[in-house]
């Protein structure tokens, strides 16, 4: 329910209803009553509430999802969407963060790291490349991001010794997004990924948003954001015989 989206908005943004109506330019009065007597919101209101938390509109809204034919591929869409609820930080408020509202969000912002709370520990910041880099630098890895959770990695000591030991051609391919920022605000891409992490196949796609943002202190910065797409689980349970990476 859209009141139910708007309880969880205000615990995101960290305030009370009250305030956030003040914040927003909405009447507390009439929303409250809205809210109580499961009357019908105004759109208006919604929009106003999005602008005044920084928290996308689409968010107050259920979007339905497509079908899927194949019984097989929907139980992969199935398992991936299980695995995004574990990593998002705001699913313990029904919310769970999509690549449109990080997209929504650079738009609004203009590329600037701000308002960015809601979503800050499932993303990955990284220093630009330099011509002569032969791997991404991190910055910081989100505690939730999908790195973190489906690489198993605890930090950047984590990343060069497990993400350094892929192949080359999947960093390589990992780097060109990045290097691609020199020509484009931020790009989407789909990927897919097979490695063996600490004795564990890890087999999925997903979709990844690297964007090139600007820093606190006017330093250039690169974000991305991953989304789980679909996770071969049989393949990330079944242990094989290798040196933990």
């Amino acid at each position: 329910m859209i009141a139910d989206r708007i309880d969880a908005a205000c615990k995101i943004a960290g305030v009370r209803l009250k305030t956030a109506c003040s914040i927003s330019g909405v009447n507390y009065g009439t929303l409250r009553s809205q809210m109580r007597n499961n009357r019908e919101i105004p759109a208006s209101s919604l929009a106003l509430l999005s602008a005044g938390l920084c928290i996308p509109i689409q968010f107050f809204f259920d979007l339905p999802g497509g079908s899927q034919a194949s019984a097989a591929r929907l139980n992969r869409w199935r398992a991936a969407e299980d695995a995004n609820t574990e990593l998002a930080a705001c699913s313990r408020a029904g919310f769970n963060v999509t690549t449109d509202h990080i997209l929504d969000w650079f738009h609004q912002e203009a590329g600037q790291l701000r308002n960015w709370e809601w979503f800050e520990d499932q993303v990955d910041l990284y220093e630009p490349l330099e011509a002569t880099d032969r791997i991404m630098h991190p910055i910081q890895i989100g505690k939730r991001s999908a790195a973190a959770e489906r690489l198993m990695l605890a930090g950047n000591r984590d990343f060069y010794r497990i993400v350094g030991s892929f192949e080359e051609t999947i960093i390589a391919r990992a780097m060109q997004s990045h290097r691609m920022l020199s020509e484009v605000p931020y790009i989407v891409t789909d990927e897919e990924l097979d490695v063996i992490i600490k004795g564990l196949r890890v087999r999925g796609g997903y979709r990844k948003v690297t964007m090139r943002v600007t820093g606190p202190q006017g330093e250039p910065v690169t974000a991305v954001f991953s989304k789980i797409t679909w996770l071969d689980t049989a393949d990330n349970m079944r242990e094989v015989d290798c040196v933990e990476a």
